[in-house]
């Protein structure tokens, strides 16, 4: 799984091409354009539209890179980034051994495969980093991403009921896990 370079070539279900590579500190910027653009939908992501600035974002985002601490993917079609996925490990004695998954696509390249390539590349990484556990939190309404996560092994653990607050509304999150050393998908 380790990809160095321009990363690896890839053909999603409808015939488009796409790139799927190692992140780059300079893909600061597309990233936060990426989250914001996601955000605007107002369904999948919990901050909300101008929660925090673009230039902010992208500085983290770039500094969360350089460190290579965690594992930062992009996916890229003719130069421009479409999608990415996230693993952040925490530094504590205690929970380093969990890594957390974020995934974003942009709304032209959904349901043709890229979550599932993505998400897969995040659990080679997984493995290879000695990973026991990959979690995430994903809202009950997102369908497409809760049918991904379980064919790709992911277990639901919980519920946490009404922990978000999405304007007048209070939403639902999904706890899921991933075990590497129990059951490759």
């Amino acid at each position: 799984m380790i990809m160095t370079g321009t990363g690896q070539a890839k053909t999603a279900r409808d015939g488009r091409r796409w790139t799927l590579r190692p992140g780059r500190p300079t893909d600061g910027r597309a990233l936060a354009r990426l989250f914001a653009e996601v955000r605007t939908e107002g369904r999948w992501l919990i901050t909300t539209p101008g929660s925090i600035t673009e230039p902010s974002e992208a500085f983290w985002i770039a500094e969360m890179i350089r460190a290579a601490e965690h594992l930062v993917l992009v996916a890229e079609a003719d130069a421009e980034v479409i999608g990415n996925i996230l693993v952040s490990v925490d530094r504590g004695v205690a929970t380093e051994h969990i890594g957390v998954l974020s995934i974003t696509i942009t709304a032209d390249w959904r349901d043709v495969g890229i979550g599932t390539a993505l998400v897969a590349a995040a659990q080679d990484w997984a493995v290879e980093r000695g990973l026991r556990k990959v979690s995430l939190g994903v809202f009950p309404d997102n369908e497409r991403a809760l049918t991904v996560y379980e064919r790709r092994g992911f277990v639901r653990e919980g519920v946490r009921r009404q922990q978000y607050r999405s304007g007048d509304t209070y939403r639902d999150e999904v706890l899921m896990a991933w075990f590497p050393q129990e059951k490759a998908p």
